[in-house]
């Protein structure tokens, strides 16, 4: 039986208390998805949690408050158990474990650390008296639903006192929660939120974790608050500062939105940017086809300003008989002739916003502007064949700024060659080894390694950024790093943005029998998704929106996947991309 919660008003410490370590954060290469099944501790006097179906889909973690009698280290096994109960019942069980001021205090949200899968929990009794916590912790969740997918080596000493009942109660709880990444989605589903861009011509979307039992509710509210603060910088809104939420109803796949909000402070413009954000945040949500915006008791505009740029596979650029072409079939538009590249070996072909095109030629970049006839150096990072070889290809952004690496190091340059001074702590001592720039061109993935053992790959990571730009669009420093999961297996060395919240890589066979395997990773989540791509597959080539993807081979073939089926579209054309729109 649990001690009535009076009995645990006074309380007596039992043993000196013992000091409390610090979380260390390390962050490592190829974080591993969390796993399934359980990791905390399955022995002791506390019984391990149970579930019930809630209905509607919802799964209810449950778990026994403390037993009488029961030691410190049973005492702490089950407050880590009620921990994993505590995202269906707000953590009322793992306050029990709690004297009655840590129980008050305590702050199980900030942050919500999500165990390890595979390696559990060790739960034991310290010399002086104290339970000791540790282990390995993948990633954590804060309080506006944001996930870190980056692990943490886990320590924690906690100080338990006995009450006058004589039953052992945590005076010191480790802070934030600690659950498993499986219970995580029994209560909480991904959502992506909808921002603009600073030009609001372009949606900037901003995935969270969010409670499946007041989805809709929790999604507009995580609109209405703000993007993430790795976002903060790129991303902003139309709806006005101090919009609150007054209630959301779903009626036959209609959803029906009242603000707080007085509709005649809102521009027609404003109005329809914002009735369009609302509109692509709730669209998210399984089961809402339409969405009616209301302002008090005025509707907002009903005409959705349209926020995604379409760009057809057609649409695709690559080489072909030294010239740069658009589109894989017979009919494809020839875009630049060798005669204008100044080089029939051209490669990376790149198309930017206004009609120019950047190719890989040796150790330099060459640019021809729109309506250009010849060619003319824009970088050059060396002489030899090997400067050639770690020159990554060029990728030209919505504000004409053209991105590449070489020895490991970032470089953009604008049209002309001038170079932009990009600051990003986070890189320093590390060494790029393959990037891409999102849609809008307000983020960047860069995939990168420890710059001193660049051939070692167990040091790896693939990190996401807000790209900073001055008034004029000048990139001039990268945001902080956001950390993306499951992309660093053996041999990987491509990164593609798949759509507007997933990047893509390939993994090659290890046996060299087998088919590579394509890996999928959301940002935020929780594990990278694989399916087998086409043999000698080595290339990506995405449309950065919808997922829409053509491969490349070793044997100089383009593949393209319908209905599940890998199928060759070209012989004839290498190097294949699409461009920034």
């Amino acid at each position: 039986m649990s001690a009535p919660r009076d009995a645990r008003d006074s309380a007596v410490p039992a043993r000196l208390p013992s000091r409390r370590a610090a979380i260390a954060m390390l962050a490592v290469g190829g974080a591993g998805s969390l796993a399934a099944c359980s990791s905390l501790p399955k022995e002791g006097d506390v019984f391990l949690s149970g579930a019930v179906d809630e209905g509607g889909g919802v799964l209810v973690q449950t778990a026994p408050g403390p037993v009488d009698g029961a030691d410190p280290v049973a005492i702490v096994e089950g407050f880590l158990r009620a921990c994993t109960a505590g995202l269906s019942d707000g953590f009322a069980t793992a306050r029990e474990f709690l004297v009655d001021s840590a129980a008050d205090s305590w702050q199980p949200m900030t942050p919500l650390l999500l165990a390890s899968g595979t390696e559990p929990l060790t739960v034991r009794r310290t010399d002086d008296g104290g339970v000791a916590i540790s282990g390995r912790v993948e990633g954590s969740l804060d309080s506006t639903g944001v996930l870190s997918a980056q692990g943490l080596d886990y320590s924690e000493a906690l100080t338990l006192v006995t009450t006058a009942r004589g039953q052992w109660r945590i005076a010191s709880p480790p802070p934030g929660a600690i659950v498993q990444g499986s219970v995580l989605r029994t209560a909480f589903t991904q959502q992506s939120i909808t921002f603009l861009n600073a030009a609001r011509d372009r949606p900037v979307p901003d995935p969270r974790w969010l409670s499946r039992k007041r989805l809709e509710e929790a999604a507009l509210e995580a609109l209405l608050m703000g993007p993430a603060a790795w976002l903060k910088d790129v991303a902003t809104t139309a709806i006005p500062s101090g919009t609150r939420l007054q209630d959301v109803k779903v009626v036959d796949r209609v959803a029906t939105v009242r603000l707080r909000a007085d509709a005649s402070s809102w521009g027609p413009e404003a109005q329809a940017l914002a009735v369009a954000q609302i509109t692509a945040t709730m669209k998210e949500v399984s089961g809402i086809d339409t969405v009616i915006v209301m302002a008090g008791d005025q509707r907002l505009a009903a005409q959705v300003t349209p926020l995604d740029a379409v760009v057809e596979p057609g649409a695709v650029v690559g080489m072909s008989g030294g010239a740069v072409v658009r589109g894989t079939s017979t009919t494809r538009a020839v875009l630049m002739q060798p005669s204008t590249l100044g080089t029939a070996g051209a490669r990376h072909p790149s198309l930017g916003v206004d009609g120019g095109v950047c190719v890989v030629s040796g150790p330099s970049i060459l640019r021809i502007g729109p309506g250009g006839t010849q060619a003319a150096s824009i970088l050059s990072v060396g002489d030899s064949p090997e400067d050639a070889v770690d020159l990554l290809p060029p990728r030209q952004d919505r504000r004409r700024w053209i991105w590449t690496a070489s020895q490991g190091r970032l470089i953009v340059v604008d049209a002309r060659g001038v170079r932009a001074e990009v600051a990003a702590a986070w890189l320093g001592g590390r060494g790029v080894i393959s990037m891409d720039i999102s849609a809008e061109s307000d983020r960047i993935a860069v995939r990168h390694r420890d710059a001193a053992d660049p051939s070692n790959q167990s040091g790896e990571r693939v990190d996401v950024a807000a790209i900073i730009r001055d008034g004029e669009g000048r990139p001039t420093r990268l945001g902080d790093p956001y950390p993306v999961a499951g992309l660093t297996g053996q041999g990987a060395h491509e990164l593609a943005w798949y759509s507007g919240t997933e990047l893509i890589t390939i993994e090659p066979s290890q046996d060299g029998q087998g088919t590579p395997s394509l890996v999928i990773a959301s940002l935020g989540g929780l594990e990278a998704s694989r399916s087998p791509g086409p043999p000698t597959a080595s290339g990506i080539a995405a449309n950065r929106l919808n997922q829409t993807l053509l491969l490349s081979d070793s044997d100089g073939q383009l593949w393209s996947r319908a209905s599940g089926t890998w199928r060759v579209i070209s012989t004839t054309v290498t190097d294949a991309g699409y461009p920034i729109v």
